[in-house]
């Protein structure tokens, strides 16, 4: 038995190893792919075959200009196997369909008729039907962002006061049901955080955390190259970080943490109501953040004043997770994080004397499309991890 159980170890890990090779994009004959694995060509044919068998992998010519015979040239099928990402938000659903490399198939977004459980699920049905109506039977599974905390023994999302009636639901049942096939469903910050590990700037950093201040604050730490969930899949909440000088109270609205109420949008608009009896402004309440932002790009007093001030905040938040993390890297994303020309400057001054080996800041590149970068990333991954464990069973019987 153990033997038998050796040897599908093996036989799993060689398919790993020809399937990563091929994701090069190389054409590539079975010698070439031998050489680049270290495999056997007898082992490299075979696992050529199981992967042909099950359309992930095509031969797609001859090789030529060679003494001797010529040689049959393989490429990974990318389309053979095909993986959703979808962000679902409080006024949108984002949805991305991608292949087996991560290159995007095809896109949709539907915005929700009203920020509630009902719209949210009636939009991901939506953006199923218009993605992968032709190709359902090659969608090996969704990846799904979420707002709120997925808890990790029961499955239940929590911590979701943007979404009505989000809250309390069974993740992987509600979203599975609504898209008819296998998902998974990650916290939506953590997952923005795995994109930039993947395609952004984060790309090769050990330990970094991706900040998330918008209509919520959120972050989604990476250490030593792995995503950081927690004990409870809290980790990363520092809306909670204690920074309020006041007493803590139980009559706060649910999920009210201190710093998100000196570091979102209802704060941002909050502040600016304070300040407008002393600084004359164009923007009148109730002093939208983005029309702020840009009223201070025009040199508009309250814009300004506003933006300076959430670059401190910031800097308070980043200095709360370095902290504890000493993180290399800290990015901003959400829509106020993304104004780094306003605020990045401010923020990098503030945290220097806030912190004695301050991480680096930077504004995502990767925008509103972070979580489903990191979306894709994981499902493309598990997808292939998935045919390795599928390919190995059946050869095994």
């Amino acid at each position: 038995m153990a033997v038998e159980r050796s040897t599908t170890v093996i036989r799993g890990l060689n398919l790993h190893a020809v399937l990563e090779a091929l994701t090069s994009r190389d054409r590539m004959s079975r010698s070439e792919l031998a050489q680049r694995t270290g495999l056997s060509k007898p082992t490299v044919g075979a696992a050529l075959r199981d992967f042909t068998d099950r359309g992930l992998v095509r031969r797609t010519g001859q090789t030529a200009g060679h003494r001797g015979p010529s040689a049959g040239l393989y490429q990974l099928a990318a389309d053979g196997m095909l993986v959703l990402a979808v962000d679902v938000g409080s006024r949108y659903v984002r949805a991305r369909l991608a292949d087996a490399l991560g290159d995007e198939v095809a896109s949709s977004t539907v915005a929700l008729e009203r920020p509630d459980a009902k719209a949210a699920v009636a939009a991901l049905r939506q953006v199923r039907d218009h993605l992968t109506a032709e190709q359902a039977d090659v969608v090996a599974l969704a990846v799904v962002g979420s707002p709120g905390i997925i808890d990790p023994v029961t499955g239940r999302i929590g911590a979701a006061p943007n979404i009505e009636g989000w809250e309390g639901l069974l993740a992987d049942q509600v979203i599975g049901d609504a898209l008819a096939f296998p998902v998974r469903v990650e916290n939506d910050v953590n997952l923005a955080a795995l994109g930039e590990q993947a395609v952004g700037d984060a790309a090769g950093v050990g330990s970094f955390a991706y900040l998330s201040i918008g209509a919520g604050l959120g972050a989604g730490v990476v250490l030593d190259g792995r995503l950081h969930r927690g004990a409870s899949g809290a980790a990363g909440e520092v809306a909670f970080l204690p920074v309020d000088p006041e007493t803590p109270s139980r009559d706060r609205p649910p999920h009210s943490g201190a710093m998100e109420r000196r570091l979102s949008s209802a704060a941002v608009s909050a502040h600016a109501a304070r300040l407008a009896p002393t600084h004359p402004s164009a923007v009148s309440a109730p002093f939208d953040p983005s029309a702020l932002f840009a009223a201070a790009r025009r040199g508009d007093p309250l814009g300004r004043a506003v933006a300076h001030h959430v670059a401190h905040e910031i800097a308070v938040c980043a200095a709360g997770l370095d902290a504890v993390l000493d993180l290399e890297l800290i990015i901003l994303g959400g829509g106020i994080g993304a104004n780094g020309d306003l605020l990045l400057d401010g923020a990098l001054d503030a945290l220097a004397g806030l912190c004695p080996s301050p991480p680096t800041l930077r504004v995502s590149q990767l925008g509103d499309g972070a979580v489903l970068a990191g979306a894709v990333a994981v499902g493309v991954t598990v997808a292939r991890a998935q045919v390795v464990t599928e390919v190995t069973a059946i050869v095994a019987t």
